[in-house]
């Protein structure tokens, strides 16, 4: 019996140690936006209209795989076991172009850098200074973002500080981030309808 009772309690150690071992670790990915209203009424000009993101640029802290949190105005905190599934910094642009192709729409939305064929009627930058937020919070949104012309020419300009509710979890956290990007899509691609033509061929 005591013979049995020790092999039981090994068991039951190596059991406990399994289940320590499994990384409870979640992944992340921002969502491109559910929005295509009006997308059948755009003119054939604004279909063909051809749009490169140029550049996103994110601050520094959020160059991590692990997800930063506002604790206060001064005091980031970054999770240990929820982290995102790609790079903010390739994941946003990607997101941003998924969006415009929607809200322009256009299937003609390509990420720098991009082959000799493609010449872009439009090209975006953006500078991201906060896309963060605070669980049972808010989540902000502040970014200075440009529309460049063909030739090169700034054509228009925009600035925007956007906030959502986070909710009470990381899920809802990135998709309020999410929900902030697509309404900077928004934004870029009202402009992008209103002062860029597609080129002629």
């Amino acid at each position: 019996m005591i013979r049995m009772n020790g092999l039981v309690a090994l068991l039951l150690l190596g059991a406990a140690g399994c289940t320590g071992s499994v990384d409870p670790t979640r992944f992340y990915v921002l969502a491109p936006t559910d929005s295509a209203a009006g997308a059948a009424a755009r003119s054939a000009s604004e279909r063909d209209l051809r749009i490169g993101i140029r550049s996103v640029e994110l601050p520094r802290y959020l160059e991590r795989p692990k997800i930063v949190t506002r604790a206060s105005e001064t005091r980031l905190e970054v999770a240990d076991f929820h982290q995102w599934g790609a790079p903010l910094r390739q994941a946003v642009p990607v997101v941003l172009a998924e969006n415009l192709s929607r809200l322009v729409p256009t299937d003609q939305v390509m990420v720098f850098p991009w082959g000799r064929a493609f010449a872009p009627d439009a090209q975006v930058i953006v500078d991201i200074s906060r896309l963060e937020g605070k669980i049972g919070a808010d989540s902000v949104l502040a970014a200075r973002w440009r529309i460049l012309g063909r030739s090169g020419e700034e054509v228009t300009m925009g600035v925007a500080h956007l906030t959502e509710p986070s909710g009470s979890d990381y899920e809802s956290l990135v998709a309020a981030q999410s929900r902030l990007v697509g309404a900077l899509s928004r934004d870029i691609a009202a402009a992008l309808r209103s002062g860029v033509q597609a080129s002629t061929r």
